[in-house]
């Protein structure tokens, strides 16, 4: 009968180090498969497509999108517009006259806000209040082009909302073709996403390399 080999001490010290090691990255792999799940069940990547988001985003970016996150004023949020439609039953919006499933836009304007702009200014009279105030805007873009963003005021319907592109003058949005549904909001963009968008890109492009 064959007696089994018996390690050293050194030798024993050494399989309970690779053991031990084995484990920690079994479990590390483990806890990152279920964050991955839990992270895609509430988090979108979104692929930022045109130049309305400029200077803020830009097309090519990634970012990411709470699905269960409630829109406020000045997120930016994704849209589900493929139902929107005009008296002709043509797609309000679309690129090169394919309709466009999804759009990313910023909210300026809630339910029973008033808002109007005059001279790339913006000007808001939110639910309850008694004056317009002149909004500050970082974000905004206006494009050296000798245009003016203007248009009258709106009163922002029940369960609507007045989006707009942070490239005033270069945006397809509520100043073209009116309020939109908040019950369409598919994911509000949270700052953190913006603030890491290259990070987020380069993890996308590397996840992509799995996907394909």
């Amino acid at each position: 009968m064959t007696r089994p080999i018996l390690l050293t001490g050194e030798e024993k010290r050494k399989f309970s180090v690779f053991s031990v090691i084995f484990s920690v990255l079994v479990i590390l792999i483990i806890a990152l498969f279920l964050f991955e799940l839990w992270f895609l069940r509430r988090f979108t990547p979104v692929n930022v497509d045109g130049p309305s988001m400029n200077m803020t985003l830009r097309d090519g970016d990634w970012l990411y999108a709470d699905s269960q996150a409630t829109a406020k004023r000045e997120d930016i949020v994704i849209i589900d517009v493929h139902d929107y439609k005009n008296e002709y039953g043509h797609a309000l919006f679309q690129d090169g006259g394919v309709p466009i499933t999804y759009i990313i836009k910023r909210v300026i304007a809630l339910e029973g806000d008033e808002i109007y702009a005059r001279d790339n200014q913006v000007f808001l009279k939110k639910q309850g209040e008694t004056e317009f105030q002149l909004l500050t805007e970082p974000y905004a873009y206006y494009e050296p082009t000798g245009m003016k963003l203007n248009f009258s005021p709106v009163t922002v319907g029940e369960g609507e909302m007045f989006v707009m592109g942070d490239n005033r003058l270069n945006s397809h949005d509520s100043t073209e073709v009116g309020t939109l549904y908040v019950e369409d909001i598919t994911g509000v963009v949270p700052d953190w996403a913006v603030k890491n968008k290259e990070l987020i890109g380069k993890w996308e492009n590397f996840r992509d390399i799995f996907r394909s």
